[in-house]
């Protein structure tokens, strides 16, 4: 919580050069630093295109919250480990392109996808406008676009094509002057790519949807994904200590980026001249309050005299370089430079949200699905992944087969609904791929599992929050090697109350070997540990237990179990650790309705590495007074082994 404080004010006007300059990028682009690559300096920052950041959001009475209404969310909480450094936009109104590649960095770096992703703002710039043809006229864009860009068509990384702080202008090409929607695209896209940028490896992520801006529902989201959320919208000069105010500022909230619910002076002043911003959401505090700023830029009190305050605060990943922003808030997170905070009341009114899916690569190749999951370059059998697996090694024979249930999913029922499919084609599974359509209003209350034989798999595990709807493919190495005739048996699970769905269909696409797979051969193996342990109280240690793994393969699919006791889910943090090597977060302060819980998750970070050595689970309590205990936890490894 932070405390009242005296407040530096200054009337910072415009200056006949600076002003200009300001009023013309208003209503194109974000925010421009002066030289390039030096450090932006307030006063000039860019702004955007308020009607491009607009366009096509829907309003917040339209979207759903994606929270519960019995969920509990922890007071503050932080996504700063999977965040890359702040970057500069220079003078150009890119904000929305910074904020969206912010966000895909983040979410790469929560796979583990990429060790370090950098990708390439002026790519996206140009593939938004030239490759996807919107916003065509000026240097504006939104998130929803951006988006769709990087899912249909991919983006490069930074050293493909580096990013250019300054518009193109005269000296660049004679038609790049005038009015904006006179100039031709290449003028907002700084040319053409270079051709080593368009061969390049394209990285891509889900298309994404618009999330309700209420705080209930962005903090929800973040906690349950355990990712950031993208939000543009209008943009108030007083609020955000901007030299363009007319008004006067405060130098501390300033110094400290902090970002305030707009003053009425400061509404009207800032609708004159119109304009946007986009931010990437990392963090909230429902605690933090700051005093307000009146239209005076004064502290603002009420009556009887007493300080009237903003309170809840998201922090957030800027683009105006990491040297904005670098006085710490007392009593709140510590974060880099280039971080600040903004008002939870100002992104509700004024701003949409917008979120991304997973990217849809692995650890590992895929050898039989025609993408190149590892993001090396070679597909299927050319990947030396695949060099062992019985679909490269002899000619498969493939066999697909669905079921349209159209089944309602029982609310809140631990039996759920079923649906079964009887393969009569004989044959040693080589790969096995899972098409699963479920419409859902909460995808994640469900559990799907698919049994065959004496193996049951869990592929959904109440993932993804308030998404809707679950259509997807999964492929499932725990089959291979499985006699693929027989009944195959798909159950779909609603773990909660209140929402509810349909199993509309589902399919299997099997790959068989000719004969015998042959070769190496994999299997699926069961290790535990029952031994209960007490959780310390607001310790960062926490408690540990290990597992032994004595056998020897290659994991192909690593799962863990874990079943934990406690009295508020939220304060924990669960991570599984191979001993000597890397340690993989499973869940952080998430919320969870039932104590005990169980849940498994998909661990595909240590694919393709030995399975034998100790495992290691690391659950810790980060808040105090709640306590309990790791009831149990497991992990099912499927290896590949030689004969």
């Amino acid at each position: 919580m932070q405390t009242p404080r005296a407040f530096s004010s200054v009337r910072l006007g415009f200056l006949a050069v600076a002003g200009a300059s300001l009023l013309a990028c208003s209503v194109t682009g974000c925010n421009q630093s002066p030289t390039g690559d030096d450090p932006l300096t307030f006063e000039e920052a860019p702004v955007s295109d308020l009607a491009a950041l607009s366009d096509g959001a829907p309003s917040n009475d339209t979207l759903p919250d994606e929270g519960k209404a019995d969920e509990t969310l922890p007071r503050r909480y932080d996504l700063l480990a999977i965040q890359t450094p702040a970057r500069n936009q220079g003078r150009r109104g890119t904000c929305t392109i910074f904020s969206t590649t912010a966000l895909m960095e983040s979410i790469y770096l929560s796979r583990g996808a990429i060790e370090n992703p950098d990708f390439s703002e002026q790519f996206l710039q140009w593939s938004t406008k030239t490759e996807l043809r919107r916003f065509t006229d000026g240097e504006g864009s939104n998130n929803e676009v951006n988006l769709q860009a990087i899912s249909r068509f991919g983006t490069v990384l930074e050293t493909d094509w580096p990013y250019e702080s300054a518009a193109w202008g005269a000296s660049n090409d004679p038609m790049c002057v005038g009015e904006e929607e006179m100039r031709p695209t290449r003028c907002f896209t700084n040319g053409e790519p270079p051709a080593s940028a368009l061969m390049a490896q394209r990285h891509t992520l889900e298309q994404g949807r618009w999330i309700n801006s209420r705080p209930t529902s962005i903090q929800s989201y973040m906690v349950n994904n355990q990712l950031p959320v993208v939000v543009s919208g209008t943009f108030f000069y007083q609020a955000w200590s901007h030299g363009g105010s007319m008004l006067s500022i405060s130098q501390t909230n300033k110094a400290q980026g902090i970002v305030q619910y707009p003053s009425a002076e400061d509404q009207t002043d800032s609708r004159m001249r119109p304009a946007g911003h986009g931010i990437l959401l990392v963090g909230f505090d429902n605690d933090m309050r700051v005093q307000r700023v009146n239209g005076m830029g004064q502290p603002e009190v009420n009556a009887a005299g007493e300080p009237v305050y903003d309170t809840g605060f998201y922090l957030f990943k800027n683009s105006w370089n990491n040297t904005w922003a670098t006085t710490q808030v007392p009593g709140t997170t510590e974060h880099p430079g280039g971080f600040g905070w903004i008002s939870q009341r100002y992104v509700q009114e004024f701003m949409q949200a917008y979120v991304s899916g997973l990217p849809r690569v692995t650890q590992r190749e895929v050898c039989d699905d025609r993408r190149d999951n590892d993001s090396d370059g070679r597909t299927d059998c050319m990947d030396t992944d695949c060099t062992m697996a019985a679909a490269c090694r002899m000619m498969p024979t493939m066999g697909a087969t669905t079921a349209t249930p159209r089944a309602a999913i029982p609310d809140n029922n631990p039996t759920g609904v079923s649906s079964e499919i009887n393969i009569t084609e004989a044959g040693q599974v080589a790969s096995l791929a899972l098409d699963l359509d479920v419409a859902h209003t909460y995808r994640g209350d469900l559990r799907v599992t698919l049994t065959h034989g004496d193996r049951t798999v869990t592929v959904v595990d109440r993932t993804g929050a308030g998404a809707d709807n679950i259509m997807e493919a999964f492929s499932l190495a725990d089959f291979n090697g499985a006699d693929a005739t027989g009944i195959w048996r798909l159950t779909v699970v609603d773990t909660a109350s209140a929402d509810t769905g349909t199993l509309n269909s589902w399919g299997l696409r099997i790959t068989r070997c000719m004969g015998s797979c042959g070769g190496s051969t994999e299997t699926t193996r069961h290790y535990e540990s029952t031994t209960a342990r007490d959780i310390p109280d607001n310790s960062t240690a926490g408690v540990t237990s290990e597992i032994q793994v004595t056998d020897r393969g290659t994991i192909r699919r690593l799962t863990a179990t874990v079943t934990v006791e406690h009295e508020f889910p939220a304060d924990l943090r669960i991570a599984l650790q191979r001993v000597g090597g890397r340690e993989v977060v499973l869940f952080d302060r998430q919320d969870v309705s039932d104590s005990p819980f169980t849940r498994t998750y998909t661990v595909d970070a240590y694919a393709d590495q030995e399975l034998s050595g100790n495992w290691r689970l690391i659950v810790s309590d980060r808040a105090a007074r709640d306590t309990g205990r790791l009831v149990s936890w497991s992990l099912d490894a499927t290896v590949r082994s030689a004969p």
